[in-house]
């Protein structure tokens, strides 16, 4: 990470979610949003965490993010020849 976690954020269990994508003609329609909660429903960890390039759609991929209730911690380059990532958390009941 570039910058500390906020205090006891890696103390807290924490489901990572890698990816969520849906094709073309199904976004905007709230598939995805339904597929993340899916995804976290029943889930004992207190937290989910992720990883977006703040590039990725303009910055909207960041934005649909802190929409669902996700909020910036830090940042983290995972190669030196990749892109500098926004790594997020969240509850994972929301």
């Amino acid at each position: 990470m570039a910058t500390p976690l906020p205090p006891g954020t890696a103390e807290r269990s924490t489901a990572a979610l890698k990816e969520i994508m849906v094709r073309q003609r199904w976004r905007g329609t709230g598939v995805a949003r339904r597929i993340h909660d899916e995804l976290l429903a029943g889930r004992p960890e207190v937290q989910v965490s992720l990883l977006v390039n703040p590039l990725s759609g303009d910055g909207k991929v960041q934005a649909l993010y802190e929409r669902w209730g996700y909020r910036k911690i830090s940042a983290q380059q995972p190669s030196a020849d990749g892109p500098v990532l926004t790594a997020m958390v969240r509850h994972t009941h929301q």
